[in-house]
């Protein structure tokens, strides 16, 4: 999710803009203002691309051209969201976005548990369980129920961050195009990737 206040380094404006794109890319509505906000005060902190010049510099009017530029700007930042070349392909579709969300958790964008709701509620949820998301179906429901037990924030986030890795092995990626973090290990991104403000300890309740 985006930050209060305006992001004061390249990572924590990228960091925003990827928290914007968790939620928009599943078509939730997101003002066309808060795109443009973002997007100068990217650039402010020093992001600088094509389209996010653009973006920040919609004038009033011009603000239906907000989500076309900013899906360019994932792009030209590296984590857009290719979906398939057949769009009459549904359910496929729900496969590459669970994917990229998994991408995210996996890479360190993404908080494990914030992920793990989205990918179960909005993909698995629509489906019943499928072998393709059972690593993250499974790990959701073990840690529920350990609601009332003293399981530790960090060992919840590892193992949905693992089950995300598993997501990633079972999930080819689109073919044509590239999804954010194309990583089957975890722990290939660990040293890499910064530590997300963990949201784990509400399973662990």
């Amino acid at each position: 999710m985006t930050t209060s206040g305006a992001p004061g380094t390249v990572a924590e404006a990228v960091r925003e803009l990827r928290g914007i794109a968790h939620w928009w890319v599943d078509g939730r509505y997101a003002e066309p203002q808060s795109l443009i906000r973002a997007a100068l005060g990217a650039l402010v902190a020093g992001v600088d691309t094509p389209s996010l010049w653009l973006l920040a510099c919609l004038l009033s009017g011009e603000e239906d051209q907000a989500p076309g530029l900013f899906g360019r700007v994932m792009d030209e930042l590296g984590f857009g969201l290719q979906l398939p070349d057949d769009e009459g392909d549904y359910w496929q579709g729900r496969l590459v976005l669970a994917r990229w969300w998994a991408a995210e958790i996996v890479g360190g964008w993404l908080d494990p548990v914030e992920g793990a709701g989205l990918i179960v509620e909005n993909v698995a949820e629509a489906y019943g369980k499928c072998e393709e998301l059972a690593p993250m179906v499974d790990a959701v429901v073990a840690h529920m129920g350990d609601a009332g037990s003293q399981v530790p924030a960090d060992e919840i986030a590892a193992h949905l961050t693992r089950a995300a890795g598993e997501l990633l092995v079972r999930i080819p990626s689109p073919s044509g195009g590239l999804v954010p973090h194309d990583l089957a290990d975890p722990a290939r991104a660990g040293s890499a990737r910064s530590k997300p403000v963990s949201r784990a300890s509400r399973l662990s309740r």
